[in-house]
């Protein structure tokens, strides 16, 4: 019963593997990132219209030249001509540019026997692109997998890229009706139109603006921050079996919402003796020490939503906290 029990210990929330292939072959299928980041700008869609009696909705789409990306002096027919032109598969053509001889020892192992291998495994987020593989013999490959020695590699510069593109077109077909504009026009209404300097929230309020339409904006701006609902720390240290409490202390958890003589923050830090560090929800700190004993007042318990207004008109802003689902008043959009 001990060793039945292993596995189930480690992966409490994981299907049993032999009844947990079904997923991998269904068609539509998207893997377990490209799924986040689709469902987290959808959770985006549905708080704004929690604020806002939205009508209409106008959405950035970016587009990328893989191309120019690995090889900006590519132009012309290059552009339809890959690397792997001419051969049978990615293995053939690395097998070709390293002139079938292992790029560790040049020959000297003897070993005829060759691997195409990947310097940067897909496990570190690695490619299969030929400039992630190399040609490596029998003895050297079963040398580097016994750490005798290693390779040194970069990850893929186009990882961001692709997955950008990637959700563009899932997000066109996912049914959401919008209209759609371009990082070029959104510049020009944001300089020209408006006078605005760089800043995501001012590119949104070009966004949403017509070619002639001109708005005044709103002194405030809303910031939001996702945090999990297990955010700190478990243990002790590496490998400590002392646990830290978690729970409350003081009638208080982290990310609670206070209000102190110094301002109104989070709970970003907890001592034993009572007094705590207060911050705003990006870790800015408010106070480092707060007697919550005596001069701290619970307004909100901590939410996986975080929201801040923030006065632009300060140097210091001043931070000024609501709940997410009853913030309506301040919003520029």
């Amino acid at each position: 019963m001990y060793r039945r029990t292993r596995r189930s210990r480690k992966t409490r929330y994981r299907p049993a593997r032999f009844d947990n292939q079904g997923n991998s072959r269904r068609e539509g299928r998207l893997t377990p990132s490209i799924k986040s980041k689709l469902e987290s700008h959808f959770r985006e869609k549905r708080f704004v219209e929690a604020l806002l009696p939205v009508t209409k909705w106008k959405v950035e789409l970016a587009s990328f030249d893989i191309h120019k990306i690995k090889n900006p002096e590519v132009s012309g027919i290059g552009c339809q001509e890959g690397d792997l032109k001419g051969f049978y598969n990615v293995k053939a053509y690395v097998l070709h540019r390293d002139s079938y001889t292992c790029q560790h020892c040049k020959g000297k192992s003897k070993d005829s026997r060759l691997h195409c291998h990947h310097i940067v495994f897909r496990s570190n987020q690695g490619s299969d692109a030929p400039k992630n593989l190399i040609t490596l013999c029998e003895t050297c490959h079963k040398a580097l997998h016994n750490g005798e020695f290693k390779l040194s590699g970069n990850k893929s510069k186009t990882k961001h890229a692709t997955e950008i593109g990637i959700i563009k077109s899932l997000i066109k077909k996912s049914g959401w009706n919008f209209a759609e504009t371009f990082g070029y026009e959104t510049k020009f209404r944001r300089e020209q139109v408006l006078g605005l300097e760089k800043t995501h929230y001012f590119d949104a309020v070009a966004i949403c603006c017509g070619d002639d339409q001109k708005v005044e904006v709103e002194d405030s701006v809303f910031l939001k921050r996702n945090v999990p609902a297990g955010d700190y720390q478990q243990r002790r240290g590496k490998r400590s079996e002392t646990k830290i409490p978690t729970g409350k202390l003081f009638g208080l958890r982290k990310f609670d919402l206070v209000k102190t003589d110094t301002g109104i923050g989070v709970v970003w830090g907890k001592r034993s003796y009572g007094y705590f560090l207060i911050s705003d929800i990006f870790g800015n700190k408010i106070s480092d020490s707060v007697n919550v004993k005596k001069k701290c007042r619970r307004l909100s318990a901590r939410s996986t939503t975080l929201v801040q207004t923030i006065q632009l008109t300060h140097s210091s802003p001043t931070c000024h906290f609501r709940q997410a689902g009853t913030v309506e008043e301040g919003i520029s959009c």
